[in-house]
């Protein structure tokens, strides 16, 4: 997928495979879910136009937010840890 949309990037100082080699960084930003992947990658490429550099690097996306996740996250926002709930009879015991 990565490299899909990697190969439809028009940008004159743009290295191929950059992008692909961040796939485990976009895979972990995105929280695995593809649907905004696509969003991302066209809003660093937009980026990399208007800062005129053409290339989308490491630090491109890292400027972009996009539409909230299903957990409501917008990409960019690292993931919370976890929490643990208690159950609502711990206090009895």
């Amino acid at each position: 997928m990565i490299a899909s949309l990697e190969d439809a990037l028009r940008l004159h100082q743009h290295k191929p495979g950059s992008l692909v080699k961040l796939d485990g960084y976009l895979h972990e930003r995105m929280d695995g879910a593809i649907g905004g992947l696509s969003q991302l990658v066209r809003g660093a490429a937009l980026e990399a136009i208007i800062n005129d550099s053409e290339a989308v690097t490491r630090k491109t996306p890292e400027t972009i937010r996009g539409r909230p996740d299903r957990r409501g996250r917008s990409p960019g926002t690292p993931p919370q840890p976890a929490t643990r709930r208690q159950r609502p009879d711990a206090d009895a015991a």
